[in-house]
């Protein structure tokens, strides 16, 4: 997304968490006992995420979801055709070479049926191969890079969240004036570089014109060199793409760009972001994959509720994310009455269209990309919240954001 996301640092280096309910002996996967479900082997999951880190809140809210969406797929039960399931939580700081290491440990070590997570592109990008490797599932989320389900994708892998083209096709709908100059700010890494190239051409196909695409380090504190050469474009737009915290937001501020005639779209971030960035922001417009009052279902009902009861907060931007990823691994695994293995699998997964917290989710069976819907809103002043809150404008339907197929395999 143009997902700018508001970030905190955790203090543990490796967090590991286990949700389980755990089986009697056997090897995990195969067709359940359904004579004697107690029997049955448990099916484990590795999930490896960002905990700690610069983008900490998005593995945080994602666990949050994920646990969440295997108590309501399962009935509270933890179990499918009688196999209890297994949750293990790998942090991978956002580092792909950690999340390699987590996910190598998963596979050989312990032995586990499935993988998800991943809130880093590149961390997703490195773990795509072992996947592949060992034939297991890999559902990948929050990590929005297109190139996932592009040039790196396996039959193995599926992406439960947007990609980069999605998001894109939002904003570009944001850009009101025709024939409009743009430019673009973004990380200079593979969600960077995947958001641009489909910013661009949705642009292109739309009348606008992309004068300006200027890229700068993940970490960066000082923007002032990637602002100036905007500014020295002039753009009437400047789209931004960011995730992870400080960003770019307070140079924008800083350097008064909505003086010089510059107007800047981007995707609503996650609450904490919309608090530190967005202060005195009403009135904005843009789009957002997710905010807890915008689904209406009872899945979402479902998500708020225990997001409240059990974590005392609300579902944030990636909780329906990782709620939606646990919700497809049960229904698929329904499908394979209990066998995890990655062959079967990935034959349920494939093209399977399920319901989750923002709707109706569909692995399109070209590329295992999750078509989903996504909202335009508005920023408006509510009282007793202490935050711009995103207001519903309209439901952008899956059917209008679907990416082109991207794999050559």
């Amino acid at each position: 997304m143009k997902r700018l996301r508001g970030q905190k640092q955790m203090a543990a280096a490796v967090l590991v968490a286990t949700v389980a309910v755990t089986g009697c002996g056997g090897s995990s996967g195969g067709n359940s006992d359904n004579k004697n479900p107690a029997s049955a082997s448990p099916i484990k999951v590795g999930v490896v995420t960002s905990l700690t880190g610069v983008i900490a809140d998005y593995g945080v809210e994602w666990r949050r979801g994920f646990n969440i969406g295997l108590e309501y797929a399962t009935g509270g039960t933890n179990k499918v055709d009688g196999h209890p399931i297994q949750v293990e939580f790998k942090d991978d700081g956002a580092d792909p070479n950690a999340a390699v290491k987590a996910a190598k440990d998963f596979l050989s070590s312990e032995k586990v049926d499935v993988l998800a997570g991943c809130a880093s592109s590149a961390s997703a990008i490195a773990v795509e191969p072992l996947a592949e490797r060992y034939k297991k599932v890999f559902v990948v989320g929050p990590a929005v890079a297109d190139s996932i389900t592009g040039q790196n994708y396996n039959p193995y892998v599926f992406k439960v969240s947007p990609n980069s083209y999605m998001e894109a096709k939002a904003a570009v709908e944001a850009v009101t004036e025709p024939g409009a100059t743009v430019a673009q700010l973004a990380p200079n890494y593979s969600f960077g570089w995947d958001s641009v190239k489909a910013f661009k051409d949705l642009a292109t196909k739309a009348g606008l014109k992309d004068v300006q695409d200027v890229f700068a380090d993940q970490t960066a504190t000082d923007f002032t060199p990637q602002l100036e050469k905007i500014i020295q474009s002039h753009p009437k737009y400047l789209f931004v793409t960011w995730a992870g915290a400080p960003g770019p937001w307070k140079a924008i501020q800083d350097m008064k760009l909505d003086k010089q005639g510059i107007t800047v779209i981007t995707g609503i971030p996650n609450i904490g972001a919309i608090k530190a960035l967005f202060q005195g922001a009403e009135g904005m417009h843009g789009f957002t994959t997710y905010y807890y009052t915008l689904p209406n279902n009872p899945i979402n009902d479902f998500l708020v509720s225990h997001d409240k009861s059990q974590n005392n907060t609300v579902p944030d931007l990636f909780d329906p994310d990782g709620m939606a990823a646990a919700i497809s691994i049960v229904e698929g695994l329904k499908k394979t009455h209990g066998d995890a293995s990655g062959e079967a699998l990935s034959k349920a997964l494939s093209g399977m269209t399920f319901q989750g917290p923002k709707g109706t989710y569909t692995f399109r069976a070209e590329d295992h990309q999750a078509l989903q819907d996504q909202y335009a809103v508005v920023l408006k002043k509510q009282d007793g919240v202490d935050y711009p809150v995103p207001t519903l404008e309209k439901v952008i339907p899956a059917s209008d954001t679907v990416p082109p197929v991207l794999n050559k395999k």
